[in-house]
């Protein structure tokens, strides 16, 4: 299957990132900040959907995001909204690497698909899929920001090959409403999916169907679902606007063996997401941490990026 890529390197995706942050404290010595966690060996599919309040079409988009969601645990879905109150900086950046032909698109592990309504079938073409590399994060609150420790694991040997990890934060979900001066978010449709209304949007219609049963239902509150708003930091003097490179935490570089488990207290990987501050009349659903491993190869002496794997969880 194709994969996107993009030449342009991903200090954009990461806009809000750039910056070393000394004020907080990194892993402490002698600890394991990873303790419990398991990481899967089956690749978690993402699902990307380009989109916007004002895209009449959209709906269309997020239906899919919520049917593919609610059938497959597999899939983690992520919405980034151009041109509306949704599209932070970080969403600007995640656009380039995920470019839209149009609104809106979806993209499934990195591939833009031709026809949107071809993503249940691109997914299940994906689900069984086992990782050469996976992630596992687990997000604890430090004042003013979220720490997120991340643990990789190697399931298969692997030479020459240069990984990059990086948080993210997610807003949940946001209500389709008219916020007055904090923006309006009502969801324009001209298909038959979503009402504008006056106020808030809603669903006309049941929709997201799984396996013949709607997972939405006509009269529900339209939510701007899984929008991707800001990227994390680490105060390593490794990191780079793409992330961590994983060569520099491993002490063999870019030589990987079955087996090998990172993120412990002698390697550790910790980033920082600033707590954001949103408009205090935005109805949101909660906040979600997502951490992507993504690869960094050369094609044609042009520098490219490819999604590799990811974890998410739900903060609050």
């Amino acid at each position: 299957m194709k994969r996107i890529a993009t030449s342009v390197l991903l200090a954009s995706l990461v806009v809000l990132a750039a910056c070393k942050k000394e004020d907080k404290n990194p892993t402490p010595t002698g600890t394991n900040p990873i303790e419990g966690l398991v990481v899967s060996e089956d690749n978690a599919i993402l699902v990307v959907e380009n989109t916007g309040a004002w895209c009449q079409y959209c709906p269309n988009g997020a239906e899919i995001l919520v049917s593919v969601e609610n059938a497959y645990p597999q899939v983690i879905g992520v919405a980034v909204h151009n041109n509306d109150p949704l599209a932070s900086p970080t969403a600007m950046g995640w656009e380039l690497a995920f470019p839209a032909g149009g609104y809106p698109t979806i993209h499934v592990n990195g591939n833009a698909l031709d026809n949107y309504n071809d993503a249940n079938n691109e997914v299940l073409a994906l689900l069984g899929q086992k990782a050469a590399i996976g992630a596992a994060h687990k997000v604890s609150d430090v004042d003013s920001a979220y720490a997120v420790d991340v643990k990789i694991e190697v399931f298969e040997n692997m030479a020459g090959r240069e990984f990059f990890v990086q948080s993210f934060l997610l807003i949940d979900g946001v209500l389709a409403k008219n916020y007055g001066p904090d923006g309006d978010l009502r969801q324009t449709s001209s298909v038959p999916l979503v009402t504008t209304g006056s106020d808030v949007s809603v669903w006309a219609q049941d929709a997201a169907f799984v396996d013949g049963v709607p997972t939405v239902f006509a009269g529900d509150n339209f939510y701007h679902l899984h929008n991707i708003w800001s990227a994390g930091y680490s105060i390593d003097s490794t990191y780079t606007p793409q992330g961590l490179p994983l060569s520099v935490v491993n002490p063999f570089g870019n030589e990987y063996i079955e087996g090998d488990v990172f993120g412990t207290q002698y390697s550790p990987i910790r980033f920082f997401i600033d707590k954001p501050t949103l408009p205090a009349t935005w109805q949101t659903t909660g906040l979600s941490a997502l951490t992507m491993i993504w690869e960094l190869y050369y094609e044609d002496a042009t520098l490219k990026y490819r999604y590799i794997n990811a974890c998410e969880s739900h903060i609050n």
